[in-house]
């Protein structure tokens, strides 16, 4: 048995009794115990007992333990308590006990989650984030080990042991807890001063990375190695890894690991919400940095730069003028087969010659009709060879625009209409049930429609509308809400069904949500059902009425102050069997269980007898006659 786990079978404060080890880690051991008062599991955590004599470490683990029971979030785990006694067993947190698997063993059991999959947990632990930054705290230890998955599908961001508050003393590289070296961010990793929010949105970009690829981005022989690789090296294009990562998301991930913390995200909300973009819309694009700095905002998806442009050309080059020149064979051996025809049908029919005795007359009409013939087929050839070169020229300077309705807009359909020099204008996605996911509803110009270029080197923009299937909803984080108007929200505008469902809480108030089921980023279908679990306020504390008859006014007031029960009102009463002073009746009988605090009870307290017992007189004894 070793020393931690001499500790199974204690109960700490009266309250906690410990009955097995959770789990190890660098600095701390983390219990399962019971709560005795509260009647519920609970994990309880230790510093190790290196970590407790470290009198600076011991202090900054408690203060700052402190600051996180403040928290209060569906993604944060929840802290019931925080002892700071001296004594070394008295010095832990009680937090709620989580019944799941880290996000680190789930990735490696499923080798890279699939793109959507890690937007939704990078989703909810980025909410997490951005309520602990609003609060001025700044994890610094945020990796897939600290971010347990729960059975209902939530996830939780835990161990804010190494936790740091903002504009507090600096933590430095010679801190026994600095972070885990795959995710900390460059800063972190060279041992500077100046760590802020922006770090967390670091670690979050490493996270997103191996998420999506199944791989680290950085990994060495050594962790000082892996610390000079955050600090000089830049990350490999995650798309390069896995190229089914929409490009949008790629941006994310890259931009969220900028080596300058004033180049990432400058917050955990700004994050979230590009992260959605790209869950609704995953051929959504960022503008690069060189053309805006400092932006990142979405524009419209076009069909490739102009490098990708030529090269459709190259690939699908002449298409139009082979179809023209098989077109034009058809045509001329359609001409051939009928004056064939025309010939046969003249031998099987040949006319009779006259006999004539001058062929002078017949020389002269033949010449004539000769030249008649001669004069008509040069007017018709010339006419027809200007109406062909009017033709050709007006195909080359016009096109008549395809139907594209029903089409899977994507890179084929970019390409396609890439070689015919169409270029793609603005994109609107729409849910529509009457077309899938994907498919065209309806483009400008339409069909049949004849449009003509500029000059020749000019496209011409066709805007589309894509459906995005059935009408869907991203679930939003609804915790700063309130139940009734969220409710409203969601079933006017997202078609949901909504059920609220109410539970005491001693941290959120009354009628605000604590979290919903599904949870943040969870995708949703019109018609769907979410639930709302909104706070019915502080949990109502029940106690026994205490039994006062018999009890002096004076004893029966300290009672009910114990039992936080007040008093309505004292009345008097005289008793032939109580003494002045003592309680005859209570209002409320006695063993019937109470709320506490808002309990009155009415107290008869005894004035004694109506009518004092007279002494008796002492009987007159007969005189002797």
């Amino acid at each position: 048995m070793n020393n931690y786990e001499n500790l199974i079978n204690t109960v700490l404060d009266n309250r906690y009794k410990i009955t097995g080890i959770k789990g190890i880690g660098g600095m701390a051991v983390v219990y399962e115990a019971e709560d005795l008062v509260a009647r519920r599991k609970v994990a309880i955590k230790m510093l190790k007992d290196d970590a407790k004599e470290d009198a600076e470490a011991v202090r900054r683990f408690m203060n700052e333990s402190k600051a996180v029971a403040m928290l209060s979030h569906p993604n944060i785990v929840h802290i019931f308590d925080v002892s700071v006694k001296e004594n070394g067993k008295s010095q832990y947190i009680a937090m709620e006990l989580i019944d799941g698997i880290t996000l680190k063993e789930y990735i490696v059991k499923k080798g890279r989650l699939s793109w959507k999959a890690a937007i939704s947990y990078a989703g909810k632990i980025l909410n997490a984030l951005n309520q602990a930054h609003s609060r001025g705290i700044i994890h610094r230890d945020v990796k897939p080990q600290n971010a347990m998955l729960l059975k209902n599908g939530n996830l939780k961001l835990i161990d804010f042991g190494i936790t740091k508050m903002q504009n507090s003393e600096p933590l430095t590289m010679t801190d026994k807890a600095i972070g885990t070296v795959h995710y900390i961010s460059p800063e972190q990793a060279s041992g500077a001063e100046n760590i802020t929010n922006i770090s967390d949105i670091y670690s979050v970009g490493v996270l997103l990375y191996e998420m999506t690829t199944g791989e680290l981005p950085f990994v060495g022989n050594t962790a000082i190695q892996v610390a000079m690789m955050q600090i000089n090296d830049a990350p490999k294009d995650p798309r390069f890894i896995n190229p089914e990562i929409p490009k949008g998301l790629a941006q994310i991930i890259l931009k969220a690991m900028q080596k300058d913390p004033s180049d990432r995200y400058q917050s955990a909300a700004e994050m979230m919400k590009e992260l959605k973009i790209v869950y609704t819309n995953p051929a959504a694009v960022f503008q690069s940095e060189n053309k805006k700095k400092g932006s990142n905002l979405p524009v419209a998806v076009v069909a490739g730069g102009p490098q990708r442009n030529a090269k459709s050309l190259e690939t699908f080059g002449g298409k139009k003028n082979s179809a023209i020149e098989i077109s034009a064979a058809a045509g001329d051996k359609t001409d051939e087969e009928k004056v064939r025809q025309r010939g046969r049908s003249s031998q099987k029919n040949p006319v009779k010659r006259r006999n004539s005795k001058s062929m002078l007359p017949l020389i002269l009409g033949a010449a004539l009709a000769f030249f008649i013939v001669l004069l008509w087929s040069t007017i018709q050839l010339v006419g027809g060879y200007l109406d062909l070169v009017e033709e050709d020229d007006q195909d080359e300077k016009t096109i008549v625009i395809d139907d594209y309705v029903k089409r899977i807009f994507g890179d084929e359909l970019k390409a396609e209409m890439a070689a015919l020099r169409l270029s793609v204008g603005q994109v609107t996605y729409v849910a529509n049930d009457k077309f899938e996911k994907g498919e065209i509803i309806a483009h400008k110009p339409t069909a049949k429609e004849r449009k003509k270029y500029a000059n020749d080197k000019a496209t011409i923009p066709i805007d589309f509308t894509v459906s995005t299937g059935k009408d869907t909803y991203l679930v939003e984080d609804l915790t700063i809400m309130e139940c009734r108007n969220a409710g409203i929200y969601l079933e006017t505008t997202k078609k949901l069904t909504v059920k609220i469902e109410y539970e005491p809480h001693d941290m959120v108030a009354n009628g605000y949500i604590i979290y919903t089921e599904p949870g943040f980023g969870s995708l949703m279908e019109a018609g769907d059902t979410i639930i709302l679990h909104a706070s019915s306020g502080m949990p109502v504390k029940k106690t026994k009425m205490p039994d006062l008859v018999g009890k002096s006014e004076s004893d029966a007031r300290t009672i009910l102050q114990r039992e936080e029960i007040q008093i309505d009102k004292v009345v008097s009463e005289y008793s032939d069997d109580y003494r002045q002073g003592i309680i005859i009746n209570q209002s409320i009988m006695s063993s019937r269980e109470v709320p506490r605090k808002s309990t009155k009870v009415i107290l008869t307290v005894s004035l004694g007898p109506r009518y004092p017992a007279q002494p008796k007189q002492p009987e007159k004894s007969e005189e002797p006659e």
